[in-house]
């Protein structure tokens, strides 16, 4: 492939939102809604510092404060326009919301342990599936690739949401989704499948 036919295709950077103190503490975040640590303050800057010869011409956030708050880093000061998307509201782990990964596994064995190995099988108590939020992905994805045919943009988003995301993005399964703030990567190239929806 030449280098021109790899500037005039779409490149999308999915963005991990910067830790909250729930992250911190190793707690279960979900769709509640909270501003950055200020560990995630940090994280906002160093990931806006690494990005910003990227050539980002537009950045789409989660709804969430702390995906906005990154978000408006990676903007420049405003100079790349922060479009919110409220389907892109992160899973809803109903019950589990603030709970620790550790009273989990004491608590809800069995549960805890089909969530591992298979996320897409069970709904968290009082929560929804994750075919939800995939269902929701989709529908903003698709707006996504009638307005942007080239160029780079973002997409900030939160745990598991960003891991729900890069798996409609690049065909694969979706891991743990408990066990995704382990993951060094602030940011990630997203490697588009073939039957991709962009």
């Amino acid at each position: 492939m030449s280098e021109i036919e790899f500037n005039e295709k779409l490149r999308i950077l999915l963005v991990r939102t910067g830790s909250t103190d729930l992250d911190d503490q190793d707690r279960i975040v979900g769709a509640l809604d909270m501003p950055l640590s200020s560990d995630g303050e940090r994280e906002a800057r160093a990931i806006a510092q690494e990005l910003k010869e990227a050539g980002i011409v537009a950045i789409f956030s989660a709804a969430g404060l702390a995906s906005q708050q990154t978000a408006r880093q990676l903007s420049r000061a405003g100079e790349v326009k922060v479009r919110v998307e409220e389907n892109f509201t992160n899973l809803n782990y109903g019950l589990w919301h603030g709970k620790s990964r550790s009273e989990l596994k004491e608590n809800q064995p069995r549960l805890y342990r089909q969530w591992q190995e298979n996320p897409d099988s069970i709904c968290p108590p009082n929560g929804e599936p994750v075919e939800a939020v995939r269902e929701r992905v989709k529908v903003v994805l698709k707006k996504i690739r009638r307005k942007h045919k080239t160029g780079t943009i973002a997409i900030v988003a939160p745990d598991p949401l960003l891991s729900i995301l890069r798996s409609e993005l690049e065909g694969t399964d979706v891991r743990d989704l408990l066990d995704l703030r382990c993951e060094e990567d602030a940011w990630f190239d997203v490697k588009l499948f073939s039957g991709s929806i962009i």
